[in-house]
């Protein structure tokens, strides 16, 4: 009896797990979710499928994500999923891992100041500062110096506000995005790093 209600808890962890990311790969999930070896992660994930919690897409891998039954059980907000998501949430969930987990790691909570607005793709806070994360997939160079301009007087606001400046943090998989990116936050002044 025990063993059954662990493993429902770890089966509803991993529920409200992929209500946060989206999407998510099996590698991403063992990671987050601490689900042990490649054949313990595979043998859960299995089970859920099979009991019609999760469903997935296959591209170079599984990628999975809440079915309308996993919604239903977990009592999930999460909007109709859109595919064309699946490479930007993916994305970002690496980044997610690769800074540390942070606990306070928010996706897309909008951010309005006077007239102005953004939509960091995730917000956390490292040692009491600011961290607006990008995730540059499939956006046009032109929208991304618009956001960067933008957190230029994002920058002001926070620093009169809370006395630091904020850091921007874009993910991008091209070297030559990277190089425009770099040259953009630097020309502008606001403080960036780019994985």
């Amino acid at each position: 009896m025990i063993q059954q209600e662990k493993k429902a808890q770890r089966h509803e962890q991993i529920l409200l797990r992929l209500d946060e990311l989206t999407y998510a790969t099996r590698k991403q999930l063992q990671v987050i979710e601490k689900l042990g070896g490649d054949r313990n992660a595979h043998r859960i994930l299995y089970q859920m499928e099979k009991d019609k919690t999760i469903a997935s897409v296959r591209y170079e891998y599984k990628i999975y994500y809440l079915s309308n039954r996993g919604k239903d059980r977990i009592g999930s907000k999460q909007a109709e999923l859109k595919k064309a998501w699946i490479t930007h949430s993916l994305m970002r969930n690496d980044l997610y891992i690769r800074l540390g987990q942070p606990s306070d790691w928010r996706k897309e909570v909008p951010i309005a100041w006077g007239e102005n607005k953004l939509i960091p793709d995730a917000t956390y806070k490292r040692r009491g500062e600011f961290q607006f994360i990008e995730i540059d997939n499939t956006q046009s160079m032109q929208t991304n110096v618009g956001k960067i301009d933008k957190y230029k007087e994002l920058s002001r606001v926070v620093f009169g506000q809370y006395k630091h400046t904020p850091t921007v943090i874009w993910y991008s998989l091209s070297e030559v995005r990277k190089g425009k990116l770099r040259e953009a936050c630097e020309n502008a002044g606001v403080k960036y790093r780019i994985y």
